[in-house]
Order: C-alpha cells, then structure tokens, then sequence
C-alpha cells in the first residue's frame, strides 16, 4: 500500500477520535490506535502532528498504553462499556421502541464492546506519573 493511502487512512480516523472526545458515547481510543497506526507506516511527521493535538492527549496515552502493554486499564474499560450501554439506553429512549434497526444496531455494537473489553487484558498498574 501507497504512503498516500496510510496518510489517508490516518487522517479519516483522527476525525472519528476528534468525534469521539467531542461527542459522548463514540469511542476515541480505537480510532487513535488505527490513526497511530497509519501514520507509523507512512509518515513522523504526521504521528507528530497526531500527538499535538490537546482534545486527543488522555486518549492518546492510553493507545500509547495500549501498544506497549497490549492492556487497558479497569477505569477506562469501565467507560468505554458504560458509555457503550449507555449509548443504547439513549437510543432505545429516543426511538421509543427496543425493535427499530438503529436500536438493534447499537445494541449489537455494545455487546461487541462489551465483549473487546473482557477479552482485553486488564492493565492493574497505575499509569505513569499517577503513582503516589
């Protein structure tokens, strides 16, 4: 694949993380972690750019977490799943019916975080700079 593309895709997913730690209920981390990924095949100069960002810093110490340990750590599994089913809650509410695709959908889309969240392996150390 192009360089082009790599820069492309990181770009497209820096939006969405951008989206998420602006909008409650969409997620940031996972789409750091492709953006980071993107620009790690194609271009420092963007990854740099990506880490200057101040709406993305908390998100992007987790992805960096993420990388290094392959673990997340409990509060922020307790967020992604709680904004996750919280998302449907908010749905179903609006949609006034639990069998509206949007509802089912989102539904789905939870149980799947859900899921990624206990199957992730669960990071018990402090992160860095919090050890008191």
């Amino acid at each position: 694949m192009s360089k082009p593309f790599f820069i492309l895709i990181g770009l497209v997913f820096t939006g969405f993380a951008i989206l998420g730690a602006i909008l409650p209920g969409v997620p940031t981390t996972v789409f750091l972690i492709v953006a980071l990924w993107a620009f790690s095949r194609s271009s420092p100069r963007m990854t740099r750019w990506l880490e200057s960002i101040p709406i993305l810093r908390s998100a992007l110490k987790e992805a960096r977490r993420f990388e290094e340990r392959r673990t997340i750590r409990p509060a922020v599994k307790r967020i992604a799943v709680g904004f996750a089913w919280g998302s449907a809650v908010i749905t179903a509410g609006v949609a006034q019916t639990l069998m509206h695709p949007v509802v089912i959908s989102v539904a789905l889309a939870a149980v799947a975080a859900t899921v990624v969240m206990i199957l992730i392996p669960t990071d018990r150390e402090p992160p860095p700079g919090d050890e008191a």
